[in-house]
């Protein structure tokens, strides 16, 4: 089972719910199943543009504490 974003078409409302199948996703505000799956925010990250990652100094010669 997945977690997955959704939007209602009938109600309007936005829901996250655990599904196995797409078809299975049901609002949880009115329990229409006219509902859409959202780009989740989770799967798209980094997406300012700045990469992600971490830009701070690399842990070497003993200044994280972790050698």
């Amino acid at each position: 089972m997945k977690l997955y974003d959704f939007h209602c078409n009938q109600c309007g409302q936005d829901f996250e719910e655990l599904v196995r199948e797409l078809g299975d996703a049901r609002c949880t505000a009115c329990s229409a199943t006219d509902v859409v799956r959202k780009l989740s925010t989770f799967s798209v990250g980094g997406s300012r543009g700045d990469g992600g990652g971490y830009s701070g100094p690399a842990c070497s010669g003993g200044m994280c504490g972790l050698d």
